[in-house]
């Protein structure tokens, strides 16, 4: 593997922008715990840390998308969710209720990653073809997570900061996950899987 190859500075500085923002977001909910703000909060770091965790571990391809359309929008969706700010507003949600809704994103997001394995990535990229856990039931259960994630912070956290960065991320998750399927079509094995599973996120519904 050539370290100088553009695919593999690109992976490297995407590595480091979202370690750099995800160190960020500790400092500041760590901060708000630190002041008496909601332990709920803290559940947020969990989500966001499985999606370092698993970026760090993963493996380098140079069959990465160089398209900066599909660049900026994995940025903004990926980077985004790391913006948002605890609230001392009053929770919209019983914390109970919003911490199952949490847990339910936060294991599907799990074993859509362990599906993944190495294989994950935020730049659309052909790491591999999965086909099980999650993903024999929609092709992108990953996102489902992050929404269901996201909804269950927000609804702890009520601001019009919050609900203006989460909108903008899972509404951009529309554009990226049709830019990366144009990537991944190119495989025939793809193919033939969207013909398999012909949902994308929500069964029956998109």
């Amino acid at each position: 593997e050539d370290p100088w190859h553009p695919a593999w500075m690109l992976d490297i500085v995407e590595r480091l922008t979202l370690l750099i923002l995800y160190a960020w977001l500790v400092a500041r909910l760590a901060a708000s715990m630190a002041e008496g703000g909601r332990l709920f909060n803290g559940v947020v770091l969990i989500s966001e840390g499985l999606v370092i965790v698993f970026l760090m571990a993963r493996r380098s391809t140079p069959n990465v998308s160089r398209d900066p359309a599909d660049w900026i929008l994995a940025i903004a969706v990926t980077c985004g969710p790391l913006l948002v700010s605890p609230s001392d507003r009053p929770p919209l949600i019983d914390p109970a209720r919003a911490g199952c809704l949490w847990l339910v994103g936060t294991l599907l997001q799990i074993s859509a990653k362990l599906a993944l394995g190495r294989s994950f990535g935020c730049i659309p990229a052909h790491r591999g073809l999965k086909r099980g856990g999650p993903y024999h039931f929609v092709r992108h259960p990953m996102y489902a997570g992050y929404l269901l994630s996201h909804v269950a912070f927000l609804l702890m956290n009520p601001t019009l900061g919050n609900l203006a960065i989460y909108a903008v991320c899972d509404a951009l998750q529309i554009p990226r996950l049709l830019r990366e399927e144009r990537l991944l079509d190119r495989d025939p094995a793809y193919r033939e899987y969207s013909g398999e599973v012909p949902w994308r996120v929500i069964p029956g519904v998109f």
